[in-house]
């Protein structure tokens, strides 16, 4: 049997309750999916199927599915998600997102889904991750309300049709050194005769990173830096950045990212979420912001995701409902205060993030915490941080 991470990563600072074991899904724990019903759809799902699937996580080394295992009845009775989302913000770093968070209704009130959640906690400050989010029903607002969190931003969605005889819809490969294959950009999307829509390429470097710049904070990313990046979100096949390019001058003045996420829920089925929509300010007004989301609208479609999300500010939900959207949830920040500490300086990332840690979030629902302040001056929510330090 194989296990779809190495238990070497699961944290040796959180106890276990006694009668249960803690450790990395395994290809034959069909088990899970019993679990999973409890928590959503799952539909049948055959172990050639989860197989499949569970080979496609682990090959793209960005899931880490933990699970808790009764000992006496050898029955999985917990299990949560971390997921591990490749940026090339913030110093070309990780993102982490708790996912697909359950405990057998048997063994509720036993505080296992919080268990759980430390665990992943850990678990993501060793790999390094910049920030990390959850997202949880509405109803459990008023409970994280109570620790001072207040409402920041806005959690859309959207859903497609879910077609279940193709659970493994499969995508053309990248041709040449293109991040994917341009053959996905949907023709049926009208573009200026002046813009040219392409996939993100390694020499696009330059262009791309200042572009960033005028999102969020980027940092310095080395040339080795940026191809490693690259060079992960190719092999993981996955990952999806739309870039337009100024037929002119060739310079990149708009880029969108569409991040596929494998899901054993939903019939194997596949999430999809739109990150770093960003146009040059220099070509603002001219729609390319409503052209890039159209793009990547289709793609999803066109890739078979049964649900596409992302994340804003209040002021854009108008704009993006233009295009299907409906709010679903929101994140929350604590407030600020004049008494919380620096960050630890003697901090060292071991995993994937090509320098120092800066920023951590747990956001749930519309729920953050934000654990370390920002040292490049990021936008006025990174600059809060929660009195737990680590």
């Amino acid at each position: 049997m194989a296990s779809l991470f190495d238990d070497l990563l699961l944290p040796t600072n959180v106890p276990i309750p006694d009668g249960f074991s803690l450790r990395a899904l395994r290809n034959d724990d069909f088990g899970y999916l019993e679990l999973l019903k409890q928590l959503t759809s799952v539909g049948f799902i055959n172990q050639l199927v989860f197989r499949k699937r569970f080979d496609a996580m682990k090959k793209a080394k960005s899931y880490y599915i933990v699970v808790l295992e009764e000992v006496q009845s050898s029955k999985i009775v917990g299990a949560a998600t971390l997921l591990i989302e490749f940026k090339f913000i913030h110093e070309a770093g990780t993102r982490g997102r708790i996912e697909d968070v359950v405990v057998d209704e048997r063994m509720r009130g036993k505080k296992l889904g919080g268990l759980l959640n430390q665990v992943l906690v850990e678990m993501a400050k060793t790999i390094g991750v910049y920030k990390l989010s959850l997202e949880c029903k509405t109803e459990l607002i008023p409970f994280y309300q109570k620790f001072g969190y207040q409402k920041n931003l806005h959690f859309l969605d959207q859903r497609f049709e879910e077609d279940s005889e193709t659970p493994f819809k499969q995508w053309p490969k990248p041709r040449g050194d293109a991040l994917f294959n341009e053959d996905l950009i949907p023709s049926s999307v009208k573009t200026p005769s002046e813009i040219r829509v392409r996939s993100l390429h390694p020499n696009h470097q330059d262009d791309y990173l200042k572009l960033l710049e005028q999102l969020t904070s980027v940092g310095f990313v080395s040339k080795h830096d940026f191809e490693q990046r690259f060079l992960s979100m190719k092999n993981a096949d996955t990952y999806f950045i739309v870039v337009l390019e100024d037929v002119t001058t060739s310079k990149i003045v708009g880029a969108a990212s569409l991040v596929v996420e494998f899901k054993y829920i939903h019939e194997c089925g596949l999430r999809g979420r739109i990150e770093d929509v960003v146009v040059d300010e220099a070509m603002r007004g001219k729609k390319l912001g409503v052209l890039l989301n159209k793009i990547l609208v289709e793609m999803a479609r066109e890739l078979g995701v049964y649900k596409l999300s992302l994340e804003c500010k209040t002021e854009l939900c108008p704009f993006y409902t233009k295009f299907g959207y409906k709010e679903n949830i929101n994140f929350m920040l604590p407030p600020t205060g004049p008494d919380v500490p620096e960050p630890p300086k003697n901090h060292i990332v071991r995993q994937f993030v090509p320098g120092s840690l800066h920023l951590f979030f747990i956001e749930c629902d519309t729920i953050s915490q934000q654990y370390k302040r920002y040292s490049s001056g990021d936008s006025p929510s990174a600059s809060l941080i929660n009195n737990t330090s680590f």
